[in-house]
């Protein structure tokens, strides 16, 4: 997806570091098992954040597992539970959409490998749109209400990134409690905003060059694909509010065995990646980040 939410590494305990691997492992796993290969190429670390966001307070089960990325020493990963099969049923959703819309907005040959990766994973977005009727169904409205403004280059980036929060909100509606449910909606609500005007800005000086939609043209006056200093502080406090709902949903969530990283990633994560999407290192700092990175 988009990979903006993620901890700071270096931050997080051993113990949260093979925790947190082991989840992300476990997703990717998990979408092998239920929808085939080529969803692993999927898995990414904003539903590793859900799979973590909506467990139980329970032990985490793990067990050591090879994989075609590490076919030589076995990695300890989650074992099946509710809440990995939750997230790769929504991975599965909304990343067949991600690469439907790229199949098409994006020029050749990227378009072509967006609709060839769209068959390919097609059978496997028909099951998991059976196993989560609801979410795909608001997947599918908000997403078009989308594309609707963007047809009409709609200058509201509140209008815009309200579809986008939402889509994220409704995948709180299966927790059972109602008073859990509630927090974890407004906090995917804060986050899917936060996660929508970051891709924005990270996209921006392309968006610009291809004539794309990117509501921060419209919304703003960029120059050379970047935005004033002015312009810049008004965008950054409108996303410091949206973290502070965000974190003020999280503290009525209650704690789990992954309350650690979860903390992380909200204080810390969240943070360093506006900074560099901002600064315009995102792109640079997340490769590095990938190369260094073991899992």
């Amino acid at each position: 997806m988009y990979g903006y939410v993620r901890p700071v590494k270096g931050e997080l305990k051993v113990s949260e570091l093979e925790r947190f691997r082991g989840v992300y492992c476990g997703l990717c796993h998990e979408l092998a098992r239920r929808y085939g290969f080529w969803s692993r190429f999927l898995v990414n670390y904003d539903f590793t954040f859900l799979a973590m966001l909506l467990a139980e307070d329970a032990p985490a089960r793990t067990c050591p597992r090879r994989c075609p990325a590490h076919p030589f020493h076995k990695t300890e990963c989650l074992e099946s539970c509710q809440s990995l099969q939750t997230a790769a049923d929504m991975t599965v959703v909304l990343g067949w959409w991600k690469l439907a819309d790229g199949a098409a907005d994006k020029s050749f040959p990227a378009s072509w490998a967006c609709r060839f990766a769209c068959r390919a994973l097609k059978g496997a977005y028909d099951r998991a749109v059976s196993r989560q009727p609801d979410f795909a169904a608001a997947v599918k409205e908000d997403l078009g209400a989308l594309q609707t403004l963007e047809k009409e280059k709609c200058p509201s980036l509140d209008a815009a990134a309200d579809k986008f929060a939402s889509i994220l909100r409704s995948i709180a509606g299966g927790i059972e409690d109602p008073a859990r449910q509630r927090a974890a909606g407004e906090l995917l609500y804060a986050l899917g905003r936060i996660i929508y005007i970051l891709d924005a800005a990270d996209d921006l000086a392309d968006d610009i060059r291809a004539d794309s939609y990117n509501p921060l043209r419209y919304r703003f006056a960029p120059v050379d694909g970047r935005l004033s200093p002015e312009d810049e502080k008004v965008l950054r406090t409108s996303m410091q509010h949206s973290h502070n709902a965000l974190v003020s949903a999280y503290a009525l969530m209650g704690e789990n065995v992954y309350t650690g990283i979860l903390s992380n990633t909200i204080y810390l994560g969240l943070p360093a990646a506006t900074q560099a999407v901002f600064a315009g290192t995102w792109n640079t700092s997340a490769k590095i980040h990938r190369k260094r990175s073991s899992i």
